[in-house]
């Protein structure tokens, strides 16, 4: 038997689920550590979490 399926996927789901749980993460590592963690604090602790969640889904690459 031979599929011939293509499975495609709903890449800005993916990427909206993976964000909203960085920035929930974000958020409580930065208030883990600090009471009343600064705006940019909060900011810098997302962005970091954001992007470590979408380096686990992405390949970043130079090459083309």
């Amino acid at each position: 038997m031979i599929l011939n399926d293509v499975v495609r996927l709903n890449s800005y789901r993916i990427i909206d689920e993976v964000v909203e749980r960085a920035v929930l993460v974000g958020i409580r590592r930065s208030k883990k550590h600090v009471d009343n963690p600064s705006e940019e604090y909060l900011a810098q602790e997302i962005h970091k979490y954001v992007m470590n969640e979408l380096c686990e889904i992405l390949n970043f690459s130079d090459e083309l």
